[in-house]
């Protein structure tokens, strides 16, 4: 049946929430063009002094005092605390969301971010919504905030995962390992020699792309300028986001090697076609991206939390290397272009977790909930 109507709940734009929901309204979309798909930024349904605390307590934390933020992460005893404030703010919300509710009419919800997840169930357990819930995990462990009664599925990115929520008391039936949704031209090959070309690089030396994420956030600077003393011929591409400051810096200094700085960009997918080897912070949506482009990457400075947890999934799998600090990322860098087969071990092993056709899987997965089908 066609024209069913889809909502997708993230937070924050040009986060890997976001990134993940455009990846589901996109599948949807080129499976039914008739779709009625409405993404929307769950804090927009909730107060500007809630949205501002939420942000500002969480960057605040993760810049100053990320041991604190470890600390309170998926912590029992502050999930119990903060229950019923959890409670109290979502029945404050309830007006706001069944006004989108009654607008929209889904016949089928998915969350990308834990937040909008326990809204919606909270309030489908309150008020008898009808619509499916699922929540769709972009990081490789859950954590407390996620578990709810009334959340009709849960995908996961692995199977360890999905053992965390079957150890939580979740039916294994609503439980689904499919990996983390990604643009679908994570999925396609790109002409290389016309990226190099479009970038002004050399696709006979060593391509090394470093990403700090939306906001370019870590220690870029001392990567790049650590990576500057390489003894290899090299070239650097440098993905600031919003990091004005960082952007400035790479533009009026002077490097050895060929450095090309880029704020935001839609070229990703081609970049990292053409990068021999990524050096970023283990972010869901960036990882799973690195993976479905087989490329291997180089863990710096993992946020504690969701970061550290994708980070010792990578690890464990033989997936990924880490690097303990910036001033050691040289070192790392140069180990693995002097060993060929070490490079080809890891690309074998990321292989083996990609999960490149998660968003359709997804999509497939919500048109039988929104057709009101049990899903296959």
């Amino acid at each position: 049946m066609t024209g069913r109507r889809f909502l997708l709940l993230y937070v924050t734009p040009r986060s890997g929430h976001h990134r993940a929901s455009q990846a589901i309204e996109h599948a949807l979309l080129r499976q039914d063009p008739s779709a009625h798909v409405t993404c929307v930024d769950a804090f927009e349904y909730t107060s500007r002094f809630v949205r501002w605390a939420i942000s500002r307590t969480y960057f605040s934390l993760i810049r100053h005092q990320p041991d604190v933020w470890e600390y309170l992460y998926d912590n029992p005893a502050v999930h119990h605390h903060v229950q019923q404030l959890r409670v109290l703010l979502h029945r404050y919300q309830a007006a706001k969301l069944r006004q989108l509710l009654e607008t929209v009419r889904p016949d089928a919800i998915a969350c990308t971010q834990a937040y909008p997840c326990g809204m919606v169930a909270d309030f489908k357990k309150q008020y008898g919504l009808q619509a499916p819930i699922v929540g769709i995990l972009t990081d490789y462990a859950p954590h407390l905030y996620w578990f709810h009664e009334t959340v009709d599925m849960y995908i996961v990115p692995s199977e360890s995962v999905k053992q965390r929520f079957l150890a939580r008391g979740i039916d294994a039936s609503r439980v689904r390992v499919m990996g983390i949704p990604i643009d679908q031209r994570f999925t396609e090959a790109t002409n290389r020699e016309e990226t190099a070309r479009r970038f002004g690089l050399d696709l006979a030396q060593p391509v090394i792309l470093i990403m700090g994420g939306g906001s370019g956030f870590g220690p870029l600077r001392d990567v790049v300028q650590s990576l500057d003393i390489l003894p290899h011929a090299c070239q650097l591409v440098v993905l600031s986001g919003s990091n004005r400051a960082l952007l400035a810096w790479l533009q009026q200094r002077r490097f050895r090697h060929r450095v090309l700085s880029l704020s935001y960009t839609d070229e990703v997918p081609a970049l990292m076609d053409i990068a021999t080897l990524l050096i970023s912070k283990p972010g869901g949506l960036t990882t799973s991206e690195a993976l479905a482009k087989r490329l291997p990457l180089i863990i710096v400075n993992p946020i504690p939390g969701q970061e550290a947890y994708n980070a010792r999934y990578l690890l464990s799998h033989g997936a990924a290397v880490q690097a303990g600090a910036p001033e050691m990322v040289r070192q790392t860098v140069r180990d693995l272009l002097d060993s060929p087969e070490r490079l080809a071990a890891l690309r074998t092993r990321i292989a083996e977790l990609a999960h490149p056709h998660a968003a359709s899987e997804i999509t497939d997965l919500l048109a039988h909930l929104g057709n009101g089908d049990a899903p296959s």
